[in-house]
């Protein structure tokens, strides 16, 4: 009996692996003509480029809307503006930060030139303002002239505006020498008393005593005040 060596003899593995390689091929073309169809008939239903265009329309603002939207939106904002009148280091700032919230950094930054004596910041952006604050430059300055800031402030106030107002006389509690902040003050509420005026008195801690390292609990009880 003559045995069939065994390089001779296909196991089933090997005819296995030999049969399905046409059967694969047929599998993946079938694939791919069906992706090629369906894309192609995805496109001639939904053009790429009316897609983009759509996209496009929906995410894209130009500058005329964009102003017009800004414009709406002003006429109904609640702006506040706050004309602070006092001398410099009167603490006109700190105010402005305990109002905002923002940093002593942001707010030097903040004020831009508004007029020759005045400077404005608008909280929390020029195009939106919630708030905007008009700063008296150099008031107190023996070489100012009272009546021109006077004239400029009521000219500023006459200026429309849909907004409150409101004016904040900013005085240091241990400065006395208040005569032109006095005259400024009486000229505006001549002209418009029906805008609210506050007196803030600041710098309050100049007054306490060495030993007081925080700020008491206010009103402070301390003999010596």
């Amino acid at each position: 009996m003559t045995e069939t060596p065994d390089s001779e003899i296909s196991s089933p593995a090997s005819e296995t692996s030999n049969q399905p390689t046409s059967v694969n091929s047929s599998w993946m073309d079938g694939i791919t003509a069906g992706w090629s169809w369906t894309t192609q008939k995805l496109k001639r239903l939904f053009p790429t480029d009316q897609i983009a265009k759509t996209f496009g329309q929906w995410f894209n603002v130009n500058e005329t809307q964009i102003a017009e939207i800004l414009e709406t939106v002003r006429a109904e904002l609640p702006t506040t503006e706050a004309l602070l009148i006092g001398k410099p280091q009167a603490g006109k700032s700190s105010i402005v930060r305990g109002l905002t919230g923002v940093s002593s950094e942001i707010i030097g930054q903040g004020f831009r030139p508004h007029t020759q004596h005045t400077e404005r910041y608008a909280y929390p952006s020029n195009d939106l303002p919630l708030l905007i604050f008009k700063d008296t430059v150099g008031l107190g300055d023996i070489n100012q002239n009272t009546a021109l800031i006077i004239a400029e402030l009521i000219g500023d106030l006459q200026k429309e505006s849909q907004g409150a107002r409101v004016l904040i006389l900013t005085v240091k509690i241990n400065d006395f020498a208040t005569d032109t902040l006095r005259t400024i003050a009486e000229s505006l509420r001549k002209t418009y008393p029906n805008i609210p005026c506050l007196l803030a008195v600041t710098c309050l801690h100049e007054i306490y005593p060495p030993e007081t390292e925080n700020h008491p609990i206010y009103p402070p009880d301390f003999e010596d005040i």
